[in-house]
């Protein structure tokens, strides 16, 4: 159910509340503590994040990148995971179960 602003939704609540006993108020107040809760933690992190991150990258400059990239992708990987410190697991019929 929506309403048509703040006030009105607020007067929904506490008409609604008014039929509750002091224990389910007191569940409805927990409740509405987490969203708020929930709410600050979730802008927090949408900052942290901001701040933290690098550029965003988009489908264009992900084209570009590879293809500047010579021979095979499968070999630059590879490449890659090694001065990662990546091992390259080669499977081998007999030698390792799948």
């Amino acid at each position: 159910m929506k309403h048509e602003s703040k006030e009105d939704a607020e007067r929904a609540i506490l008409e609604r509340m008014s039929r509750l006993d002091a224990q389910q108020i007191a569940e409805v107040l927990d409740f509405i503590d987490s969203l708020a809760d929930e709410k600050r933690r979730r802008s927090s992190l949408a900052q942290f994040l901001s701040e933290f991150t690098g550029p965003a990258v988009n489908l264009r400059d992900v084209r570009a990148s590879l293809a500047k990239i010579t021979g095979q992708l499968s070999d630059v990987v590879r490449e890659q995971r090694d001065e990662r410190g990546g091992c390259d697991v080669r499977l081998s019929v007999g030698r390792i179960p799948l």
